[in-house]
């Protein structure tokens, strides 16, 4: 089968390799799309382990079934979408339901070999049926983009009646907007530097804040002030990945309220105070972190979507075949995506 190989020292290739076998209780699925974005380049710059080399990457796949074992799963020929989080399934953590964070975790396209292939496999279990109807482009969103802003939402406690601040609206944080607005938030404002970011959050915000060149002590009273919040918010995701996101972030929160991380710095980042006790200890603020999703955060999520309550379509950039992905990453890597995801065809006829 082709795959899309990725080599040390962030080398990718298209190859011919083997189709893999299936372990017992593992599916073999036929690769109709994945996706390409910021994600996929810090992974081939070296960003996370990839237990070894060469690793294919690509962690949101749709395709169609070509064999299963269980009669529980969905049938061969089916078209489905896959949970790319592997969990052990028998550590306490699996057991919580808590398998994102369970210390054998394997994700699919990071330590286990991905969609950037005609085949992949992954257990049974984390293979679920989509109607024919749904769009393959937007079918691919369900598969990490949706689910991961759906895990961050929940566990930052949004609810009804929730002022929220979005810190970087990307592909994530434009999911963070539709996921707050679905829980019950009230009012979100959206901060970026990048002003076509803010324009297509623009129907799920309320306003919009461009923090370019802002302190930020400034970035975080303009926040406020658009929040009409003079406080500071009940929660706040920071989805941009930077150190200074994280500073106005923490800033922009409420005393008692939450700071949601979810942005992923590349490389050596730190959280520093003018004051430590006075502007973060005394306000009782709670940081929270967030990596993944789990099984509740794929089903929920995908539940939303399909009763139409979240619009995955704007998060689409351009489709691109498998061959053309080494030149999109090296772009991404040069001027970042638009916040868009570029949708890879695989075998989407």
């Amino acid at each position: 089968m082709r795959a899309l190989l990725l080599f040390d020292e962030g080398r990718l290739e298209l190859g011919e390799v083997p189709v893999p076998e299936p372990p017992p209780g593992w599916a073999l699925v036929r690769t109709l799309a994945s996706s390409a974005g910021l994600f996929h380049s810090q992974m081939a710059s070296g960003m996370l382990d990839t237990d070894g080399f060469p690793r294919i990457l690509g962690h949101e796949v749709v395709g169609e079934v070509a064999a299963v074992t269980s009669e529980a799963a969905p049938p061969e020929g089916s078209r489905v979408v896959l949970d790319a989080v592997v969990g052990c399934g028998v550590c306490e953590w699996c057991i919580r339901g808590e398998e994102s964070i369970c210390p054998w975790m394997r994700h699919l396209g990071i330590d286990v070999d991905g969609g950037f292939a005609d085949y992949v496999i992954v257990p049974e279990s984390n293979v679920f049926g989509i109607p024919a109807d749904i769009p393959v482009e937007e079918a691919v969103m369900m598969g990490s983009a949706l689910p991961a802003a759906v895990h961050a939402a929940l566990r930052s406690g949004v609810g009804g009646g929730s002022k929220v601040i979005v810190s970087g609206v990307g592909s994530i944080g434009m999911m963070l907007c539709q996921a707050a607005r679905a829980m019950g938030a009230a009012v979100v404002v959206a901060a970026d530097v990048a002003e076509d970011h803010l324009e297509a959050a623009g129907p799920w915000i309320d306003r919009a804040v461009n923090v370019s060149d802002l302190a930020a002590d400034e970035a975080a009273s303009l926040l406020c002030e658009a929040l009409d919040a003079p406080y500071g918010a009940d929660v706040v995701f920071e989805a941009a990945g930077q150190p200074a996101s994280v500073d106005v972030s923490i800033r922009s929160v409420r005393s008692g309220g939450t700071v949601l991380l979810m942005g992923i710095c590349d490389g050596a980042a730190s959280i520093s105070f003018d004051h430590y006790l006075s502007e973060f200890l005394r306000r009782e603020v709670s940081l929270v972190t967030t990596f993944g999703f789990t099984r509740r955060d794929f089903l929920v999520g995908n539940a939303l979507y399909r009763t139409g309550k979240l619009d995955l379509s704007p998060l689409l950039g351009p489709t691109v075949p498998l061959d053309e992905v080494p030149e999109v990453l090296a772009a991404i890597a040069a001027g970042g995506t638009g916040g868009k995801r570029y949708v890879v065809d695989v075998a989407m006829g």
